[in-house]
């Protein structure tokens, strides 16, 4: 059997863009649970095309099917497929946000993890009847890159600190939430952190920095039990954002009084020498408006409003 030109740079080229993914995660994710989870499927898709090329050139020297070499490292490479495959469905599982609009959730829940886990049943099954391993090999390098391109878009999308939505993203989601004839159901909450300075001037920054994920973590609590799932984003510094639709003042008032009562506890828990505790000032976007800027604006004046009145309880108290 001759060995073909285009099969081994075809592996040399998966080899080498996992490898170079590997080195840019490493690199630029190195802290991160996402990507430390990303980097064993890397590793594990290096050692497969690396089993698949040497069980291929042993093949082609020996020419012997029936080898002892030939079988050990096409053991090795289906034990390897499979425990790739295993974590990618793993890794796609827990990390990719796919959300699928439709009324029943029961329905929702079941595509949206068909979608998830799916295409990894598909692998093996193509792995199982592609003899020589070409399109099983492609089919990796499109599925790792497809989650690399997940990995990545984090970077432009959330906050590297508080792993909340950042404000490019607050833009792009209020400018299409702001575009659709429900745009009168959405409610802004803008918030912003009470004595942060003084966490800071005090504490120092790197105290302040984990008042803010402290913070940030009490806002996806609150958040996550709402129907819809509020859009939660840090606005910039000490300041955040929460935009949620509904039809009632009271489902806001309410989930203020839970953003409150959520920080009262984390206080208790962690015992800091500071309280964690936020201003909220939010507004409803009024029907004829598709202005982001004048919607900020309006939650600007509310937000400004309520640190002023919690200035004076802290004067008067």
């Amino acid at each position: 059997m001759e060995v073909s030109f285009c099969y081994v740079v075809f592996h040399l080229f998966g080899i080498g863009l996992s490898a170079m993914i590997l080195y840019n995660i490493k690199r630029n994710h190195s802290n991160k649970r996402k990507a430390r989870k990303y980097v064993k499927v890397l590793a594990l898709c290096l050692s497969l095309l690396t089993a698949d090329l040497i069980r291929y050139l042993v093949l082609s020297f020996t020419d012997n099917e029936g080898s002892v070499m030939n079988r050990i490292f096409y053991g090795i490479y289906l034990v390897t497929l499979v425990i790739a495959v295993s974590y990618m469905a793993v890794y796609a599982y827990f990390y990719l946000d796919i959300e699928i609009r439709h009324r029943n959730r029961m329905l929702k829940k079941t595509i949206e993890d068909a979608i998830c886990i799916m295409p990894s049943f598909f692998l093996v099954a193509v792995a199982f009847v592609d003899k020589t391993q070409i399109i099983t090999i492609a089919l990796v390098l499109l599925y790792l890159m497809a989650l690399y391109i997940d990995n990545q878009n984090e970077l432009i999308s959330l906050d590297p600190l508080t792993r909340l939505n950042n404000r490019n993203e607050l833009t792009g989601y209020l400018w299409y939430k702001l575009s659709t004839p429900m745009r009168g159901r959405i409610c802004l909450l803008m918030m912003d952190m009470n004595r942060f300075k003084s966490i800071n001037d005090t504490y120092g920054h790197v105290e302040g920095d984990q008042a803010l994920i402290a913070v940030a973590s009490c806002l996806k609590k609150a958040c996550g039990g709402i129907p819809g799932r509020p859009f939660i984003a840090r606005y910039g510094g000490d300041e955040f954002i929460v935009v949620m639709e509904t039809e009632s003042d009271l489902d806001v008032d309410h989930l203020c009084d839970y953003i409150h009562m959520t920080l009262a506890v984390e206080n208790h828990r962690l015992k800091k020498p500071y309280n964690l505790s936020i201003s909220i000032g939010w507004v409803r976007n009024e029907q004829n408006n598709r202005s982001i800027k004048k919607l900020l604006r309006r939650a600007d004046i509310e937000l400004y409003e309520k640190k002023r009145q919690f200035k004076e309880r802290e004067r008067t108290a």
